[in-house]
């Protein structure tokens, strides 16, 4: 019989045991395995989401910058308000080549489990993201109102439809949808400036002014220029990307210190599970080696049994993680803030080669102790064991 069918006989004469530690291998794996994929995707879908959005820097109200510029890009509220005329000292600077004005603020439906976010914009907006698709028209008139995709699932209605929003008594009329961008552009609900800011109880103030540049070298130059404007910041997405990542350090240590926990519970359960099989084999050993079988051969037959358990366990982990990766996925994502929309698990040829090593990293750890006390068995004190 070769090293690996006997490894393989020895290793499930006691199937609930290793059932039990396949399981937590299976577990470690699979979690480790959706978060390092995960980690790659968050870190390239939030620089393609930021940079999609066509935005080289905002000009948010004074108080936190980051704070307040992570709110309006997700559809957040905020306490401090820009004066209009903030806009026309903007668009001055020779090197911007749009300034777009909005007013945003939300209506809480708890009732519902949901927040209306209400965006007040001009046209300008249609230049700043002109990869927009609208089915219909823009707002012109002060009760006319442009959906995004979300909205019009969620509201089920469409261009030529009413909507009525009973908080405000007011009735806006459709003109247009937005088709999916796959942002936060798809949740809001668009109305003029002057029609959001009046509904809203802060006429002539903005929440933000979004900006491009004509060059995007140019942003250090701009940023300072605009820092001097009264009751103004500025923020550059650059410098909020890295905000955000910086908001993630403590969700990733929360969850990485939860997956050191399931791997060494795992590497635990494969040293109990041989370490059991060798103390119960103590006398098969014994008559191994007294029928010639050198250290070497039992310390390699050991640990063979410790990286079948492993592997078999990785590869069950690799297989749950490709499978249930949404689902996995989708509760990782609660722990973390600004998670983007849709799946971002990126299944990395790189991330399989470094789940493999930690699988084998398993098996030589784990498997190092029983095979060496099992290879350093005496054979008479083995055959006298009962």
């Amino acid at each position: 019989m070769s090293f690996f069918k006997f490894a393989f006989k020895n290793l499930f004469a006691h199937k609930t045991r290793t059932a039990i530690t396949l399981v937590s291998v299976i577990v470690a794996v699979a979690v480790l395995f959706t978060l390092l994929s995960f980690n790659k995707g968050y870190d390239r879908a939030l620089k393609t989401q930021l940079q999609g959005m066509g935005i080289h820097m905002l000009v948010v109200p004074v108080g936190c910058p980051y704070e307040a510029a992570s709110l309006i890009l997700k559809g957040g509220k905020i306490s401090n308000y820009l004066p209009s005329t903030v806009l026309a000292q903007v668009e001055s600077l020779p090197q911007i080549e749009i300034a777009a004005p909005s007013f945003m603020s939300g209506i809480v439906r708890p009732e519902e489990g949901r927040t209306d976010i209400y965006l007040g914009v001009d046209s300008t907006i249609l230049k700043l993201k002109n990869w927009w698709k609208l089915k219909g028209a823009f707002p012109t008139k002060p009760n006319e109102m442009v959906l995004g995709y979300d909205v019009t699932l969620i509201e089920q209605s469409h261009a030529g439809d009413q909507i009525y929003v009973p908080e405000k008594d007011a009735t806006f009329d459709v003109v247009g949808e937005l088709s999916p961008t796959g942002t936060e552009d798809d949740g809001f609900f668009y109305i003029p400036l002057a029609t959001a800011q009046n509904m809203f109880d802060h006429a002539g103030q903005l929440t933000s002014i979004m900006i491009r540049l004509k060059d995007p070298a140019d942003a250090p130059v701009v940023a300072a220029k605009l820092g001097n404007i009264k009751g103004a910041e500025v923020v550059t997405m650059g410098e909020l990307l890295g905000t955000m990542m910086n908001l993630m350090g403590s969700a990733k240590a929360l969850l990485l210190s939860i997956v050191l926990i399931v791997i060494v519970i795992s590497a635990l359960g494969v040293l109990n599970t041989v370490l059991m099989s060798v103390f119960e084999r103590t006398r098969e050993i014994g008559v191994m080696r007294a029928t010639g079988a050198g250290k070497a051969h039992v310390f390699i037959l050991v640990w063979l049994e410790c990286l079948m358990l492993s592997l078999i366990g990785g590869a069950g982990g690799l297989i749950v993680a490709v499978f249930g990766a949404r689902l996995i996925e989708g509760i990782i994502k609660r722990f973390l803030p600004l998670a983007p929309k849709g799946s971002v698990v990126s299944l990395d040829p790189h991330t399989f080669l470094l789940v493999l090593a930690f699988v084998l990293g398993i098996a030589v750890v784990a498997g190092f102790y029983p095979a060496l006390r099992a290879a350093r068995a005496k054979p008479i004190e083995a055959l006298r064991s009962e």
